[in-house]
């Protein structure tokens, strides 16, 4: 039975071009991971900077506070002694004493500000006692002190706080002393400013030292603005690079575009120039190994179509002739006209041959490229050589010439196509049988390591001539007395497809001798995967 290709294969169509909507260029994809990069570079460094500058403020702000409270501590001492060593202690008195204290100090720090006021924690209300030097000041010192009581910040002392003043994050610290016990009558009411003082019966005195951060977060937040800015400049700096750096790598695609838009016409010569990337000059450089191989793959196609058609020309011409001379009553006798009919069959059987080893060599070409599958299966050894015996036995009966066979192979199983495999050793019978004087001996046996199966015939006959060596396996090559210089090429091709080899000598005695190995099927899993493989095969045809 002879393999035939898939029927089931689609015919191969043109390749369309890509219809996707959108094309970026490649420049554009470089600048948009650029942009990437650098938003979140810039991103990461912001919340990095800002968690440091947060906590360098808050010392900072601790720092002052700590610096403002330890100049207080001199003041409250002072203040203390001289009203323990004072006869008129009134609130009047003690009020207008420690606001002229604070007043004529000079020992206050003006590393944070200093707000004096006195508070009835029962009810809440409170008065700012200091600073009284400005209004402006009185007022914002005033808003300040009712947010801290308000958030009742007077209750944790000596510790530093934080509130939200209009936006802004205060920090601040509260001392108090307590320097008599509130009056029981103590009037209601939060707003104090139209209150005359001495109405007011308020014992708890407290300095709240604080201090505005708006100016650090105004540095951090200019700090922020210019690091955008940095980045918007890196930005247009990276399109710039961008553009520069895919330039060249633009112009390269292009120019392999080009070359490979003259492969599909047909003109292969090899892309000359300069190419910038290592990945694209090797895509370059397979790209000619390509073109190489494309032109020697069509300049052999050609030559094999030429040969081909000379070939078939040859017995064609022939067949025609007679025909033609049979039609038009040129040969008169009996003899020529039966003379004749011989040549026509004789042509007609080349032509035959001819043609069946084109599809054959064909089908091993289509194989080796991967657009057809041989179907194998597991064969014994013993019967290929049985096969091809009966089959060249008539040839060798006609040619009045004698077969000399030595099998000495016993249950071996190879693993290929049967039919393929007799017309390899049918094709190098007939050569040798063309060139022999006596006789030919075929012999099969196992190589010395066991992993193969050899296939040897060899002749009698004048051997391989120096000249015909060299070029014995090639498609079309013919000695002096060959046909078509197909069957040797075939042969060659089958073998390589069963992963074996063929290989020509000239014996020591005279005669030529040709080799054909195919490996031995040796484990069961092998021959498990092989009718796997098999089954699959027979599936898809």
């Amino acid at each position: 039975m002879t393999d035939k290709p898939v029927q089931a294969r689609s015919k191969a169509k043109k390749p369309s071009r890509n219809k996707s909507a959108i094309r970026i260029p490649i420049s554009l994809h470089f600048f948009a991971v650029e942009i990437v990069v650098i938003i979140l570079a810039v991103f990461i460094v912001n919340i990095y900077i800002q968690s440091i500058v947060k906590d360098y403020i808050y010392k900072e702000c601790d720092d002052r506070l700590s610096a403002a409270v330890e100049s207080t501590q001199s003041l409250t001492q002072t203040f203390r002694l001289e009203l323990d060593a004072s006869e008129d202690k009134t609130e009047q008195n003690i009020r207008e004493y420690l606001l002229k204290s604070i007043a004529t100090s000079d020992t206050l720090s003006s590393q944070a500000t200093i707000a004096l006021y006195t508070l009835d924690e029962r009810t809440g209300k409170f008065y700012v006692l200091w600073p009284n030097y400005s209004k402006s000041y009185a007022n914002r010192a005033n808003r300040v002190i009712a947010q801290v009581v308000e958030e009742k910040g007077y209750e944790t002392l000596n510790k530093t706080q934080e509130t939200d003043f209009d936006g802004n994050l205060i920090y601040y610290r509260t001392i108090g002393f307590k320097l008599a016990d509130p009056a029981p009558d103590e009037p209601n009411g939060n707003d104090l400013s139209h209150r005359d003082e001495s109405d007011i019966d308020l014992s708890n005195y407290y300095l709240c030292v604080y201090v505005n951060s708006n100016n650090y977060y105004n540095f951090m937040a200019q700090n922020s603005l210019a690091l955008i800015q940095a980045a918007l400049l890196a930005i247009v700096i990276a399109g710039v690079f961008s553009i520069m750096m895919t330039y060249p790598l633009i112009f390269s695609t292009q120019k392999l575009s080009r070359f490979a838009r003259r492969i599909a016409k047909g003109d292969f010569k090899p892309v000359r120039g300069h190419i910038v990337s290592k990945e694209l000059s090797e895509l370059g450089d397979v790209m000619n190994q390509m073109a190489y191989k494309l032109e020697e793959s069509d300049l052999e196609q050609k030559t094999f179509f030429q040969n081909a058609s000379h070939e078939l020309r040859t017995p064609l011409m022939s067949i025609q002739g007679y025909a033609e001379g049979l039609k038009y009553g040129v040969f008169e006798s009996d003899e020529d006209r039966e003379n004749a009919i011989d040549v026509i069959i004789d042509e007609t059987g080349r032509l035959s041959g001819l043609v069946e080893n084109l599809l054959s060599i064909s089908k091993m070409d289509m194989s080796k490229s991967g657009n057809y599958k041989v179907k194998k299966q597991k064969i014994d050894a013993r019967r290929i050589c049985d096969t091809i015996i009966d089959r060249v036995r008539g040839n060798f009966i006609h040619e009045d010439k004698g077969i000399l066979n030595d099998i000495r192979i016993k249950n071996t199983y190879i693993y290929g196509n049967e039919n393929d495999l007799i017309r390899c050793l049918e094709n190098i019978f007939s050569n040798c049988l063309r060139y022999c004087k006596t006789a030919v001996t075929f012999k099969c046996y196992k190589s010395e390591d066991g992993s193969n199966v050899v296939f040897e015939i060899s002749d009698d006959g004048p051997g391989i001539a120096p000249e015909v060596a060299e070029h014995l396996f090639e498609r079309f090559s013919k000695g002096a007395d060959g046909k078509h210089g197909i069957g040797l090429a075939l042969a060659l091709a089958i073998a390589e497809e069963h992963d074996g080899t063929v290989t020509a000598h000239n014996k020591p005695e005279g005669g030529a001798c040709f080799e054909i190995t195919i490996p031995v099927v040796k484990r069961r899993e092998q021959l498990t995967k092989m009718n796997n493989d098999s089954a699959t095969s027979e599936l898809n045809i």
